[in-house]
Protein backbone atom coordinates (compact mmCIF):
# COMPACT_ATOMS: atom_id res chain seq x y z
CA UNK A 1 0.00 0.00 0.00
CA UNK A 2 1.56 3.06 -0.74
CA UNK A 3 1.96 6.57 0.60
CA UNK A 4 -0.19 8.04 -1.57
CA UNK A 5 -2.77 5.40 -1.75
CA UNK A 6 -3.32 5.96 2.13
CA UNK A 7 -3.58 9.51 1.72
CA UNK A 8 -6.30 9.11 -0.73
CA UNK A 9 -8.28 6.81 1.13
CA UNK A 10 -8.08 8.88 4.86
CA UNK A 11 -9.10 12.09 2.50
CA UNK A 12 -12.13 10.01 1.23
CA UNK A 13 -13.00 9.08 4.92
CA UNK A 14 -12.39 12.86 5.68
CA UNK A 15 -14.77 14.39 2.86
CA UNK A 16 -17.23 11.31 4.20
CA UNK A 17 -17.04 11.98 7.66
CA UNK A 18 -17.48 15.82 7.04
CA UNK A 19 -20.58 15.14 5.16
CA UNK A 20 -21.78 12.66 7.64
CA UNK A 21 -25.21 13.01 8.98
CA UNK A 22 -26.44 10.45 11.58
CA UNK A 23 -29.52 8.40 11.71
CA UNK A 24 -31.65 9.62 14.89
CA UNK A 25 -31.42 6.51 17.04
CA UNK A 26 -28.49 4.48 17.79
CA UNK A 27 -27.74 1.66 18.99
CA UNK A 28 -25.81 0.15 22.01
CA UNK A 29 -24.84 -3.40 22.39
CA UNK A 30 -22.99 -5.30 25.21
CA UNK A 31 -20.05 -7.93 24.69
CA UNK A 32 -19.60 -8.99 28.42
CA UNK A 33 -16.92 -7.93 30.63
CA UNK A 34 -18.17 -4.34 30.75
CA UNK A 35 -17.41 -4.31 27.35
CA UNK A 36 -19.99 -2.13 25.09
CA UNK A 37 -20.40 -1.36 21.35
CA UNK A 38 -22.03 1.83 20.66
CA UNK A 39 -23.05 2.28 16.87
CA UNK A 40 -24.74 5.23 15.31
CA UNK A 41 -25.57 4.98 11.04
CA UNK A 42 -25.98 7.09 8.94
CA UNK A 43 -29.24 8.53 7.91
CA UNK A 44 -28.45 7.07 4.14
CA UNK A 45 -27.58 3.62 5.71
CA UNK A 46 -24.32 3.67 3.79
CA UNK A 47 -22.28 4.54 6.47
CA UNK A 48 -21.96 4.36 10.86
CA UNK A 49 -19.97 5.52 13.40
CA UNK A 50 -18.65 2.64 15.85
CA UNK A 51 -16.81 2.86 18.96
CA UNK A 52 -16.15 0.23 21.62
CA UNK A 53 -15.57 0.90 25.37
CA UNK A 54 -14.83 -1.02 28.52
CA UNK A 55 -11.59 -2.91 27.32
CA UNK A 56 -7.56 -2.93 27.75
CA UNK A 57 -7.31 -2.69 23.36
CA UNK A 58 -5.57 0.02 21.35
CA UNK A 59 -9.13 0.86 19.96
CA UNK A 60 -10.72 1.50 23.47
CA UNK A 61 -12.92 4.69 22.95
CA UNK A 62 -11.38 5.53 19.53
CA UNK A 63 -14.92 6.40 17.46
CA UNK A 64 -14.54 4.91 13.57
CA UNK A 65 -16.24 5.77 10.87
CA UNK A 66 -17.27 2.41 9.26
CA UNK A 67 -18.65 1.68 5.37
CA UNK A 68 -21.17 -0.58 5.51
CA UNK A 69 -21.20 -3.22 2.79
CA UNK A 70 -24.85 -4.84 2.46
CA UNK A 71 -24.95 -8.71 1.87
CA UNK A 72 -28.43 -9.58 0.70
CA UNK A 73 -30.26 -11.73 3.28
CA UNK A 74 -30.65 -8.37 5.48
CA UNK A 75 -27.06 -9.51 6.13
CA UNK A 76 -23.77 -6.41 6.33
CA UNK A 77 -20.30 -5.85 6.98
CA UNK A 78 -18.94 -2.84 8.83
CA UNK A 79 -15.75 -2.39 7.30
CA UNK A 80 -12.93 0.13 8.39
CA UNK A 81 -9.05 0.89 7.97
CA UNK A 82 -7.03 -0.94 10.39
CA UNK A 83 -3.25 -1.56 10.05
CA UNK A 84 -2.90 -0.56 6.27
CA UNK A 85 -5.91 -2.92 5.36
CA UNK A 86 -9.80 -3.06 5.31
CA UNK A 87 -11.14 -4.88 8.10
CA UNK A 88 -14.46 -5.83 8.82
CA UNK A 89 -15.15 -4.30 12.56
CA UNK A 90 -18.41 -5.67 12.86
CA UNK A 91 -20.68 -8.00 11.21
CA UNK A 92 -24.28 -8.51 11.04
CA UNK A 93 -25.54 -11.84 10.37
CA UNK A 94 -29.11 -13.41 10.30
CA UNK A 95 -30.38 -15.51 12.12
CA UNK A 96 -33.43 -17.20 11.93
CA UNK A 97 -35.10 -14.31 11.25
CA UNK A 98 -33.35 -12.02 13.61
CA UNK A 99 -30.08 -9.94 13.29
CA UNK A 100 -26.94 -11.14 15.47
CA UNK A 101 -23.81 -8.64 15.75
CA UNK A 102 -20.23 -10.12 16.63
CA UNK A 103 -17.50 -7.58 17.21
CA UNK A 104 -14.04 -8.22 15.63
CA UNK A 105 -11.56 -6.66 17.73
CA UNK A 106 -8.11 -7.18 16.35
CA UNK A 107 -6.45 -9.58 18.74
CA UNK A 108 -8.84 -11.29 20.12
CA UNK A 109 -11.50 -14.06 19.49
CA UNK A 110 -14.18 -12.01 18.63
CA UNK A 111 -17.46 -10.77 20.77
CA UNK A 112 -21.01 -11.90 20.48
CA UNK A 113 -23.58 -8.59 21.22
CA UNK A 114 -26.55 -8.28 23.40
CA UNK A 115 -28.78 -5.49 22.60
CA UNK A 116 -29.03 -3.11 25.57
CA UNK A 117 -32.35 -1.12 25.05
CA UNK A 118 -31.65 0.84 28.51
CA UNK A 119 -28.25 2.59 27.33
CA UNK A 120 -29.36 2.56 23.68
CA UNK A 121 -31.69 5.01 24.85
CA UNK A 122 -29.09 7.14 26.51
CA UNK A 123 -27.26 7.68 23.57
CA UNK A 124 -26.30 10.45 22.12
CA UNK A 125 -25.40 10.82 18.43
CA UNK A 126 -24.05 14.42 18.00
CA UNK A 127 -22.17 13.62 21.26
CA UNK A 128 -20.45 10.56 19.45
CA UNK A 129 -20.03 12.42 16.23
CA UNK A 130 -18.57 15.30 17.47
CA UNK A 131 -15.94 12.90 19.66
CA UNK A 132 -14.95 11.19 16.17
CA UNK A 133 -14.10 14.94 14.70
CA UNK A 134 -12.21 15.83 17.57
CA UNK A 135 -10.39 12.43 17.51
CA UNK A 136 -9.46 12.96 13.92
CA UNK A 137 -8.54 16.16 14.42
CA UNK A 138 -5.47 14.36 16.24
CA UNK A 139 -4.86 11.74 14.01
CA UNK A 140 -6.21 8.78 16.46
CA UNK A 141 -7.85 7.40 13.20
CA UNK A 142 -5.24 7.98 10.98
CA UNK A 143 -2.43 6.38 12.94
CA UNK A 144 -4.81 3.39 13.40
CA UNK A 145 -5.52 2.87 10.03
CA UNK A 146 -1.27 3.00 8.92
CA UNK A 147 0.50 0.18 8.59
CA UNK A 148 3.13 -0.21 11.08
CA UNK A 149 6.02 -2.42 9.77
CA UNK A 150 8.28 -2.10 13.14
CA UNK A 151 5.02 -3.72 14.67
CA UNK A 152 4.32 -6.36 12.91
CA UNK A 153 7.95 -7.31 12.88
CA UNK A 154 7.69 -7.60 16.40
CA UNK A 155 4.74 -9.36 16.85
CA UNK A 156 5.62 -11.81 14.13
CA UNK A 157 9.01 -11.94 15.47
CA UNK A 158 7.24 -12.68 19.35
CA UNK A 159 5.39 -15.33 17.69
CA UNK A 160 8.38 -17.43 16.35
CA UNK A 161 9.76 -17.03 19.53
CA UNK A 162 6.94 -19.01 20.87
CA UNK A 163 6.79 -21.71 17.98
CA UNK A 164 10.87 -22.00 19.19
CA UNK A 165 10.56 -22.13 22.66
CA UNK A 166 7.88 -25.13 22.51
CA UNK A 167 9.71 -26.48 19.52
CA UNK A 168 13.10 -26.65 21.51
CA UNK A 169 11.09 -28.14 24.74
CA UNK A 170 9.56 -30.75 22.70
CA UNK A 171 13.26 -31.91 21.35
CA UNK A 172 15.84 -31.16 24.38
CA UNK A 173 17.81 -28.73 22.24
CA UNK A 174 17.61 -25.27 21.15
CA UNK A 175 16.14 -24.45 18.02
CA UNK A 176 15.52 -20.97 16.56
CA UNK A 177 14.17 -19.55 13.24
CA UNK A 178 15.77 -16.49 11.96
CA UNK A 179 13.45 -14.63 9.09
CA UNK A 180 14.95 -11.75 6.56
CA UNK A 181 12.74 -8.87 7.62
CA UNK A 182 14.06 -6.83 4.77
CA UNK A 183 13.69 -9.15 2.17
CA UNK A 184 9.69 -8.80 2.68
CA UNK A 185 7.61 -5.75 1.13
CA UNK A 186 5.12 -4.45 2.83
CA UNK A 187 2.55 -5.66 0.94
CA UNK A 188 3.77 -9.53 1.95
CA UNK A 189 3.62 -8.01 6.19
CA UNK A 190 0.18 -7.39 5.50
CA UNK A 191 -0.86 -10.43 3.42
CA UNK A 192 1.21 -13.01 5.04
CA UNK A 193 0.75 -15.07 8.48
CA UNK A 194 5.04 -14.52 8.50
CA UNK A 195 4.95 -17.06 11.39
CA UNK A 196 2.52 -20.00 9.88
CA UNK A 197 4.99 -20.38 6.96
CA UNK A 198 8.53 -19.53 8.40
CA UNK A 199 7.69 -21.62 11.81
CA UNK A 200 6.44 -24.89 10.01
CA UNK A 201 9.65 -26.10 10.11
CA UNK A 202 10.47 -25.93 14.07
CA UNK A 203 6.97 -27.44 14.67
CA UNK A 204 7.63 -30.53 12.16
CA UNK A 205 10.71 -31.49 13.88
CA UNK A 206 8.39 -30.92 17.14
CA UNK A 207 5.87 -33.75 16.02
CA UNK A 208 9.18 -36.12 15.36
CA UNK A 209 10.36 -35.33 18.97
CA UNK A 210 7.35 -35.96 20.39
CA UNK A 211 7.54 -39.48 19.13
CA UNK A 212 9.78 -40.69 20.75
CA UNK A 213 13.92 -41.05 21.07
CA UNK A 214 13.90 -42.98 17.39
CA UNK A 215 11.93 -39.77 15.19
CA UNK A 216 14.31 -37.65 17.51
CA UNK A 217 16.91 -38.41 16.42
CA UNK A 218 16.27 -37.34 12.65
CA UNK A 219 16.46 -33.59 13.66
CA UNK A 220 19.33 -33.65 15.80
CA UNK A 221 21.75 -31.61 15.09
CA UNK A 222 19.84 -29.36 13.88
CA UNK A 223 20.23 -26.07 15.22
CA UNK A 224 18.43 -22.94 13.14
CA UNK A 225 15.92 -22.72 10.67
CA UNK A 226 16.88 -19.80 8.07
CA UNK A 227 13.31 -18.90 6.12
CA UNK A 228 12.77 -17.14 3.57
CA UNK A 229 9.93 -16.85 0.55
CA UNK A 230 10.61 -17.48 -2.85
CA UNK A 231 9.26 -18.67 -6.12
CA UNK A 232 8.80 -22.74 -4.77
CA UNK A 233 9.04 -24.60 -1.83
CA UNK A 234 12.39 -26.12 -0.87
CA UNK A 235 14.81 -27.31 1.83
CA UNK A 236 18.28 -27.21 1.96
CA UNK A 237 20.84 -28.42 4.83
CA UNK A 238 24.36 -27.16 5.61
CA UNK A 239 25.78 -27.55 8.59
CA UNK A 240 23.52 -26.76 11.68
CA UNK A 241 21.13 -25.00 9.46
CA UNK A 242 18.55 -25.30 7.16
CA UNK A 243 17.64 -22.80 4.92
CA UNK A 244 13.65 -22.95 3.95
CA UNK A 245 12.23 -21.32 1.21
CA UNK A 246 8.47 -21.20 1.69
CA UNK A 247 5.59 -19.94 -1.08
CA UNK A 248 2.60 -18.51 -0.12
CA UNK A 249 0.63 -20.95 -2.73
CA UNK A 250 2.68 -24.05 -1.90
CA UNK A 251 0.05 -26.64 -0.60
CA UNK A 252 1.02 -29.91 1.92
CA UNK A 253 4.49 -27.89 3.59
CA UNK A 254 3.98 -29.85 6.03
CA UNK A 255 4.34 -33.08 4.59
CA UNK A 256 7.17 -31.92 2.54
CA UNK A 257 9.18 -30.64 5.47
CA UNK A 258 8.31 -34.02 7.65
CA UNK A 259 9.38 -36.19 4.74
CA UNK A 260 12.55 -33.94 4.27
CA UNK A 261 13.42 -34.51 7.84
CA UNK A 262 12.52 -38.36 8.32
CA UNK A 263 14.92 -38.99 5.39
CA UNK A 264 17.63 -36.67 6.36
Amino acid sequence: MTRLSLLLISTLFTLNAAALELAKYPQVFDAGQGISLTLAPSSDGTQALVQVSGINHALDGVVLLTEIKERGNDERDYRTRLDGRDYNLLLQRNAWGSPRYQLNLPGTDGFQLSFNETRTQAAKPAKLLALYQQQKKQGVQDKLARFDREQRVTDFTAQLQQIDQDASKACGTPLSTRVEWSALDDEQLMRLSVPSFCGEVVRQAANLCERGAPHQERVAGIQQVQCQFGERIQLREQNTTLTFTTHAEEPNQGDFINAFLRNR
